[in-house]
């Protein structure tokens, strides 16, 4: 029974992580099609990466990366009030975890809008 639970932890870990990847993909697609088309209207060479708009993309990632942690915190705090068995005490832990993943995911969405709004005026700024 151990083993199946732990074999579906594993498949719902791996599958979030593909997910996430596959997400950023899309994104990094749409922020450089972004680029190019604030390119186009100036002098600058279409294969030249802007460097505070490369350094952005890299701090979203690592928040979106952060996110995926806080979810995955979130899931093994919910295991731990799961298979508490009534300890007061492992509930208690757990609803600690949560509460602190809920709030490290508000940090991390904050976070990742500031960025985004800073990238988006930087790349008007440079059209």
């Amino acid at each position: 029974m151990k083993l199946n639970l732990k074999i579906i932890l594993c498949f719902m870990l791996l599958a979030t992580i593909l997910s996430v990847t596959t997400i950023h993909q899309v994104q990094a697609n749409v922020i450089l099609d972004g680029i190019e088309d604030a390119v186009r209207g100036t002098d600058l060479p279409s294969g030249e990466i802007i460097l505070p708009v490369a350094i952005g993309r890299i701090i979203q990632l690592l928040l979106s990366f952060l996110g995926v942690l806080a979810v995955v915190l979130i899931i093994y705090a919910g295991y731990m009030w799961t298979t508490a068995g009534g300890d007061s005490a492992k509930v208690t832990k757990a609803k600690d975890y949560i509460k602190n993943a809920i709030i490290g995911i508000i940090i991390i969405m904050a976070s990742y809008i500031i960025t985004s709004y800073v990238i988006e005026r930087i790349t008007e700024t440079l059209q």
